[in-house]
């Protein structure tokens, strides 16, 4: 069966002047083509984040459109299956599956993500355009709804794990219980060769490069899926669980050697949400490139776990080839790191890493988090002296964001801390990312002008430390707004 995977282009709002260099090919549809490939199905891979896309610029979401019904009318698929990773791309979503209902009426859409995790009964009771929502990971319950639609059996669709659908008779029905793939090694590896690697070709010249490798393409590769900790702000567990799983060593190298050997990709982004929770799988990880004789440069855009990060690690990863590690603070004080985000992370470990990323010329960048409900003056301060010190290459500081499903959105509500009219019930509509010009939360004890001071404060010192990379970042003397700041924590 003919299924036409889409990934909707995500539109950062960056500055026109600015040349974007954050184009990955998607791994969700990589990953979703590959495992219905697997059990004889044809997938047709569709990803409109890409640089070709962006040059369209204010016109892309009508570029889009037009391409979308071309596939149609190319593959004439019998389901569309559509990622909604990120709540920000969710109205471009709603208009593609418009787009496909009014060229194809009986075109099944399907759509998964955080975004269409956190809200499926509303999604499907107010959306008549999408017939089904995936709920959490996706491979299992995309070929179990391809089977079911093969068969034109609709008796099968109630026995889809974390699925729901409606109906004949229009209700919303679903099961949530997960179904989580334990082995990550039982997936075949991604389906690099259904996409054209030149429509993510990019201008990586500032790139921090002590390779001297030739920089065309970037690829995102996951080693392992969920993270086990409780951050209170953070909402991945929704779509990946808690349960850290992770792909053997063999398998990664494999796809890693393939993209550098057959496509020619040099640089890669390990997009794991905890890379370095097991010290050992990292280090065999790092000595099976190594052995392989692979020449590539590779970063770490959602971070590291800070707590496993000794010497030992950091030079054998440095020796492998990385040349930028972000480092996931969250923020400068204390109380407010550890007791209220529940991050675990002593201050002296931080300062020990920090010194032993600048030891081995690693470029470095901070995440730190403003604007929680406990905030104060003194918080805030603490936060800003420990930037300061640290002194890091590029210090993001993002204000807090109330995702809902976690427990600071919980708070938020309970103490009614939301800033501004909000309508609980059209969150599925409205996501919170198009609304983060400013502060979403109010904190207990603070007035917001002085949160905007310190909002000021921050970004003033975004820069200023700025050493290892010597060649002009592009966004340096041109700090993005808070709005795009959102934008990418929304993202990563």
């Amino acid at each position: 069966m003919n299924v036409l995977l889409i990934t909707p282009y995500i539109n950062m709002n960056v500055n026109s002047t600015l040349q974007r260099d954050d184009f990955y090919p998607s791994a969700a549809l990589l990953h979703l083509a590959a495992v219905l490939r697997d059990n004889n199905h044809k997938p047709i891979i569709l990803d409109l984040n890409n640089a070709v896309v962006y040059r369209k610029k204010n016109k892309y979401l009508d570029y889009c459109k037009k391409i979308i019904i071309e596939n149609l009318d190319k593959h004439k698929p019998d389901l569309v299956g559509i990622n909604c990773l990120f709540s920000g791309i969710f109205p471009d979503l709603l208009e593609f599956a418009k787009t496909i209902k009014s060229h194809s009426p009986d075109l099944n859409i399907a759509i998964g993500g955080i975004h269409s995790t956190s809200f499926y009964k509303e999604i499907l009771t107010n959306c008549k355009d999408i017939d089904y929502v995936a709920i959490g990971e996706g491979e299992n319950t995309i070929v179990a709804l391809a089977d079911a639609i093969e068969k034109k059996d609709e008796n099968k669709l109630s026995e889809i794990k974390s699925f729901a659908f409606r109906d004949k008779k229009g209700k919303v029905k679903f099961n949530l219980e997960r179904d989580f793939i334990e082995d990550l090694d039982s997936l075949p590896m991604p389906a690099w060769d259904l996409i054209d690697i030149n429509q993510y070709a990019m201008n990586l010249e500032n790139y921090y490069n002590p390779k001297n490798l030739p920089l065309k393409y970037k690829a995102a590769i996951f080693s392992s899926r969920a993270c086990p900790l409780a951050c209170n702000f953070c909402d991945m567990f929704l779509v990946m669980g808690k349960k850290h799983r992770k792909r053997s060593v063999k398998t990664i190298v494999d796809e890693i050697e393939f993209l550098n050997k057959d496509l020619g990709v040099n640089y890669f982004s390990f997009m794991d949400d905890q890379l370095t929770l097991n010290r050992g799988h990292v280090m065999q990880l790092c000595d099976e490139i190594m052995l392989r004789g692979l020449n590539i440069q590779f970063d770490t855009p959602n971070g590291v776990w800070i707590n496993s990060l000794r010497e030992d690690l950091i030079a054998k990863m440095v020796e492998t080839g990385l040349v930028k590690i972000n480092l996931p603070i969250e923020h400068g004080d204390d109380y407010i790191r550890n007791t209220i985000i529940g991050k675990g992370l002593d201050r002296e470990k931080i300062y020990e890493v920090t010194e032993l990323c600048k030891k081995y010329n690693l470029m470095t960048s901070g995440y730190f988090i403003m604007g929680f409900p406990e905030d104060t003056d003194e918080t805030l301060q603490n936060n800003y002296d420990m930037m300061i010190e640290l002194q890091l290459d590029n210090m993001n500081i993002f204000n807090v964001i109330p995702f809902p499903g976690t427990a600071l959105f919980e708070q938020a509500v309970r103490d009614n801390l939301l800033i501004g009219k909000w309508n609980l019930d059209e969150l599925w509509k409205t996501p919170i990312s198009h609304i983060q010009e400013d502060f979403l939360i109010k904190p207990y004890n603070m007035d917001m002008d002085d949160l905007r001071k310190w909002r000021k404060k921050f970004d003033n010192i975004r820069f200023k430390y700025w050493k290892v990379n010597p060649k002009q970042n592009i966004y340096q003397g041109k700090l993005r707004s808070s709005n795009e700041n959102q934008w990418i924590y929304n993202k990563v």
